[in-house]
């Protein structure tokens, strides 16, 4: 149940990332901040994808067998979680 929560919040980290990356995309970006950018960036784009995608199919069917409770989740990060889960799937596809 731990793992889970911490998976849920660290995701929730990644897709920050991933939002703040997407949008440094999009915009004129003047190269001032590039060591925190480069950490910014291997989190929201390499890793936030197909770890989101992980812990929110790995939630969701331990939510449908019962082995943890909607309660002792954070329900609004995994609500989240699943929002941004699907505007990466649109920007990604």
């Amino acid at each position: 149940m731990r793992l889970i929560r911490f998976l849920l919040k660290f995701t929730f980290i990644c897709n920050l990332c991933f939002l703040i990356s997407e949008i440094l995309r999009i915009t004129v970006y003047d190269h001032s901040l590039d060591t925190i950018v480069n950490h910014v960036l291997v989190l929201g784009v390499g890793i936030a994808f197909p770890l989101n995608g992980l812990v929110c199919v790995l939630t969701g069917i331990m939510l449908l067998l019962k082995k943890i409770r909607w309660k002792e989740l954070p329900p609004l990060l995994y609500l989240l979680n699943i929002t941004i889960l699907i505007f990466q799937l649109i920007v990604n596809y």
